[in-house]
């Protein structure tokens, strides 16, 4: 793929990756700011980074980690180094969450009013950092790539499983919060809007930005998320 889009393509493509990455970021950070919980990917080590002396930058990191394991495990003799190299998107995206953290620390929260604008505008950050990180189509992070790994194996469509694993993630993080902290941290409404509208809110660019969708793909083939799915 990569040879087929010359040195400018190349950088162009890697360059929207990095830049969703970074409004990824910033959706998480401004999440953990609200107080109302993150997005499921993130319910875990936002949970975990309210138990322990840990960041939740330090916390994602670790868990991207423990994901590409998890891949290793389901596919077995299909795990290539093209599983690996998720650690890199991975790393910046935890170290890029505890910048914007710091960057945002200036921000109050006077009343839930306020905790719940900026909840949305994170799920919106959100929905965009998705959209440039999936449709570059170069690197994909570990919480995709565990992902396309079940819906490789299973058989499922991606989207459908993407589903799945929002649910288990949230689960998880609920068990922790309640086992070790005796209550419920780190997941609350924020985090059921974001698991039902950022998918949304993607489908919605995708539709009503075309001209942005086929730039940054720079392709007009099949939908990213079957890419995935056959390109494992």
């Amino acid at each position: 793929m990569i040879k087929t889009w010359g040195v400018i393509g190349t950088i162009r493509h890697f360059t929207c990756l990095l830049f969703g990455i970074a409004l990824m970021a910033a959706s998480v950070a401004l999440a953990k700011i609200a107080l109302l919980g993150t997005s499921p990917i993130s319910s875990i080590p936002n949970v975990l980074s309210e138990l322990t002396p840990l960041t939740i930058g330090e916390w994602t990191m670790f868990y991207m980690f423990l994901l590409i394991f998890l891949e290793w495990v389901v596919l077995r003799r299909y795990f290539s180094w093209g599983n690996v190299i998720q650690l890199i998107p991975s790393l910046f995206f935890g170290v890029m969450i505890d910048w914007f953290v710091h960057l945002f620390h200036f921000i109050k929260l006077p009343n839930y009013g306020v905790q719940l604008g900026l909840t949305l505008i994170s799920i919106v950050l959100l929905a965009f950092g998705v959209f440039f990180e999936v449709n570059s189509r170069t690197l994909m992070m570990a919480g995709e790539g565990i992902t396309a790994a079940f819906s490789f194996r299973v058989k499922i469509a991606f989207a459908r499983m993407k589903v799945r694993a929002d649910v288990t993630m949230v689960i998880v993080a609920i068990a922790i919060s309640l086992i070790f902290g005796h209550q419920l941290i780190g997941v609350r409404e924020g985090t059921i809007l974001s698991a039902l509208l950022s998918g949304r809110i993607v489908g919605l660019i995708e539709a009503h930005l075309p001209r942005l969708t086929a730039w940054v793909r720079e392709t007009k083939s099949e939908p990213v998320t079957e890419q995935i799915v056959d390109e494992q």
